[in-house]
């Protein structure tokens, strides 16, 4: 099966955005075992749009084309879709209706350049778009399904899931078979777990595997080389990870870390609170993306400079000025200091040196600790040195942290 995508909008050459859209529908096709030619990224040009879609749909099986399907003189796609395809425009007036009908909700006048979201090529299916004014569409062309969709991904996702699913599930649910598992695995290198699963693991399964670094962890994908195993082949497996690696392993296929700590969180009627520094609110905005997470979390702190960890963390000056803001004794006094000030069951704290300044040979950039309080006021601490930019320092302190939390919940 041959899938292309083409992304486009100058914006994503200009280096303005990031194509997170792709990365969505590889991630969501690779669910039907299906995995994508090659990306294209165009900028806004009528010729070189036309030139694009003609060319990719003789190669493809699926075509998805994501931007360009807005109101202005810039977006193209429509035009440059219907060109290629020697297609009409025709205007959907039940379409013009719902634009309009989306102004008036919002409460503003639609201006005339909004008409032309209202006009497909002839033989296109309208896919709607339930939070956006430029609706998708499909059509069928020399046996080439091509999905045309709004660059925006909160629309983009929305449509996917809600109209190009149904069709993807017709067509493919009777030919191919998801077999897959994923590990989600943290406090473990890629190295050490390739080598583990190589010498103790696949020669006790009929397995092939890829892994995976992230900010989230290790992740493990591990497929079946049986056709006939079905999935049958998933609980031994499991079984079999979890008594070499037991709780480094927090999770499996879709499960996020924010759901896991929300129902740890639950299960035992806790609340949480945060005190963080080099993260400056990361953590506090990753668990309250979470909509309910008012159930358990309390709130945070950001004490990014001494004076902030000593008035509102209570952490005392001279414990400051012998250890350090970056020291294990800091992140314990933190979130000692923190829990009281919230009034909160379990705290976690975090503090380190981001960077890209900032550094010494004693604790260099990437240096972070923590610290733990739980509702038995139990302390755990610790500290790493991350590698990468400020970004990836962040990151991977959220990660690092929230699974310390995982970790004391589970007791």
């Amino acid at each position: 099966m041959n899938i292309i995508i083409i992304a486009i909008g100058n914006e994503l050459l200009n280096g303005e955005i990031l194509d997170t859209n792709s990365r969505f529908l590889e991630q969501e096709l690779a669910h039907y075992g299906q995995k994508v030619h090659r990306v294209v990224l165009i900028r806004d040009d009528m010729d070189a749009i036309e030139t694009e879609i003609k060319r990719c749909i003789g190669e493809a099986d699926y075509l998805f084309i994501m931007g360009g399907l807005g109101p202005t003189e810039d977006d193209l796609t429509r035009y440059a879709v219907a060109k290629a395809l020697d297609q009409e425009l025709i205007q959907d007036l039940n379409e013009l209706k719902e634009i309009q009908k989306k102004f008036e909700a919002y409460g503003h006048k639609m201006t005339s350049n909004n008409e032309r979201q209202s006009f497909f090529p002839s033989a296109a299916k309208n896919l709607g778009n339930p939070i956006g004014t430029a609706s998708g569409f499909y059509l069928l062309e020399r046996d080439c399904n091509v999905f045309v969709l709004p660059g925006v991904p909160s629309e983009l996702k929305l449509i996917f899931q809600d109209s190009i699913v149904p069709i993807l599930n017709e067509q493919w649910t009777q030919s191919i078979v998801i077999n897959k598992l994923i590990v989600k695995v943290i406090g473990v290198g890629e190295s050490t777990l390739d080598t583990m699963i190589k010498e103790e693991i696949a020669p006790k399964h009929s397995i092939r595997w890829e892994i995976i670094a992230k900010a989230e962890g290790v992740f493990l994908k591990f497929y079946s080389i049986d056709e006939l195993s079905k999935d049958n082949w998933k609980e031994p497996l499991q079984q079999d990870l979890e008594r070499h690696l037991g709780h480094q392993i927090y999770g499996y296929d879709s499960d996020d870390m924010n759901e896991i700590i929300a129902k740890l969180l639950l299960k035992d009627k806790l609340k949480l609170g945060t005190i963080e520094s080099c993260t400056g609110g990361y953590v506090s905005k990753y668990i309250t993306d979470r909509s309910g997470s008012s159930r358990y979390y309390v709130g945070g702190m950001i004490t990014y400079t001494n004076d902030l960890k000593n008035r509102l963390a209570h952490v005392s000056s001279k414990l400051l000025e012998q250890y350090g803001a970056v020291s294990v004794e800091t992140a314990e006094a933190m979130a000692r200091g923190g829990k009281k000030a919230l009034g909160c069951d379990i705290a976690l704290s975090i503090t380190g040196i981001a960077g890209p300044t900032g550094g010494t040979p004693e604790k260099p950039v990437g240096t972070v600790c923590f610290g733990v309080v739980d509702h038995k006021d139990r302390i755990t601490v610790k500290k790493r040195i991350f590698v990468g930019n400020r970004e990836d320092v962040r990151r991977r302190s959220l990660f690092y942290g929230l699974n310390l939390l995982r970790l004391a919940l589970l007791d």
